[in-house]
């Protein structure tokens, strides 16, 4: 009987890497091999790439509609170390080094791609890399670009060990991501887990991932509208941001819900930056636990990106509910005298505050390098409160429960509840504070009308 060529085999099912001359040693370039047989799979109507255990060392791969990746467990996808191995894939202006996005996968204008399995695919950059080091750097590739394609799956792989942004998703629709593990080095920058910009109708779920930039970072770097976004059953780990909205945010960002994840280990656990003039609508942040180190592990920011060509953007509708936060920091939501953030609310929140009330020097995380903030601007998160609200209409803070968790000794001053400055329609209700804020009033309130609490913000003021 005849063998079935590689294409006869694809439209039939899987066929493996090395029946196309893959060598799997790490050491032989396997592009060509594992190239020609994505391209025979796709002329063929469709079919499943596999790479069976061993090391494949390899340069930019380009996915074909209806093909699909597999790799069994102990087969690694090894990104090669050097620029020639590499397609220049698309100019960008954003980026670490801005003109030029190399990946190790890449797609661009497919449907129906799927990658599989239980083995890695590694980019071949364990090591850390400050900002500095990064600048002098001319070659950082992605590991995974995909762009204008349609249903799309990564499922239970594992993606490891990237240079730059591990998967980003640019103007995809109807995308599943589910059981991914990404382990990048958290001392890596730029190192981004999973970045769907400008996308639509996207859920991620089941993920488990260490990362050295923003673990889950929403975007619409090229004004394309980023909506019907979910993300759910995560864990998540990093020295950024665990779950971020921008900050290149040209395009609207709307219907976004992240629900019951696990953030430990972290600097800022939930953010929304909007910096660039757009809208921000309708998100919801559901059902989790939160483990942050910084002074404000949640936050929502509408200041411009340069206050010298300030963008009025919308933040709205957004709201916070059932959240267990350990942190030494606090809440800050600041919008703009003209923009002000509109409909947030918080509701059933109980804050540890595991670490000293910091007021003098302090700033609020630019959520981008690329940022001119305004020397005269005051920082009203000056204020010894531990939840600020600037610029805001209709706010709604019920069943927030604050616990001061500093050891003895650790000079934590005391803290007010609320601070807040031009905020128009505020309901605060069932709210506990313990210990009080001896000497500080529980709310503080300037230039705002129609704020209304209920009998517990006093009671808090006057417990112990």
């Amino acid at each position: 009987m005849t063998p079935k060529s590689p294409a006869q085999s694809c439209s039939l099912g899987a066929v493996s890497v090395r029946s196309a001359g893959a060598r799997g040693d790490g050491l032989t370039l396997d592009t060509a091999a594992a190239q020609t047989l994505i391209d025979r799979c796709g002329e063929a109507g469709g079919g499943v790439v596999r790479f069976p255990p061993g090391t494949y060392l390899s340069g930019t791969l380009r996915m074909r509609s209806n093909v699909g990746l597999h790799l069994d467990a102990g087969a690694r996808l090894l990104a090669a170390p050097n620029l020639e191995a590499f397609a220049e894939v698309c100019k960008t202006p954003h980026g670490n080094h801005p003109g030029r996005i190399h990946a190790l996968l890449w797609a661009e204008g497919v449907e129906n791609v799927v990658v599989q399995g239980a083995g890695v695919i590694d980019g071949g950059r364990p090591g850390p890399l400050t900002i500095p080091e990064s600048a002098a750097l001319t070659f950082r590739p992605t590991l995974v670009f995909y762009r204008n394609c349609r249903n799309v799956r990564f499922l239970d792989v594992t993606l490891a060990n990237s240079d730059m942004w591990t998967l980003h998703l640019q103007r995809c629709v109807d995308v599943m991501v589910r059981g991914v593990t990404i382990r990048n080095n958290p001392r890596r920058i730029n190192s981004d887990g999973i970045d769907p910009d400008g996308c639509r109708n996207v859920v991620i779920s089941d993920c488990a991932i260490v990362a050295g930039d923003d673990c889950i970072c929403i975007k619409s770097t090229e004004g394309d509208p980023c909506e019907n976004i979910v993300v759910s059953n995560c864990v998540l780990s990093t020295t950024c941001a665990a779950l971020k909205i921008g900050t290149e945010a040209l395009g609207p960002i709307r219907n976004v819900a992240f629900n019951n994840c696990v953030i430990h280990n972290t600097n800022v656990a939930l953010a929304l930056y909007m910096k660039d003039g757009s809208v921000y609508e309708n998100m919801l942040f559901s059902n989790m636990v939160i483990e942050s180190s910084n002074q404000f592990p949640i936050l929502v920011d509408n200041t411009p990106r340069d206050y010298r060509a300030p963008t009025r953007g919308r933040v709205r509708n957004i709201a916070f509910e059932n959240l267990v936060v350990s942190s030494p920091g606090r809440c800050c939501v600041e919008g703009l005298p003209d923009a002000p953030i509109e409909n947030i609310a918080f509701r059933n929140v109980t804050w540890n505050a595991t670490g000293p009330l910091l007021t003098e020097k302090i700033r609020k995380p630019a959520g981008s390098r690329r940022t001119v903030r305004d020397p005269n601007a005051v920082e009203h998160i000056g204020r010894p409160y531990h939840f600020v609200a600037v610029n805001v209409e209709d706010l709604e803070v019920s069943g927030f429960r604050l616990y001061d968790r500093v050891p003895p000794g650790g000079g934590s001053p005391a803290r007010g509840f609320c601070y807040l400055k031009n905020v128009r329609r505020a309901v605060l209700e069932r709210l506990r504070i313990l210990p009080p804020g001896a000497g500080v009033e529980p709310l503080q309130c300037a230039d705002c009308s129609d704020v209304r609490h209920d009998a517990s913000l006093q009671s808090a003021a006057n417990e112990g």
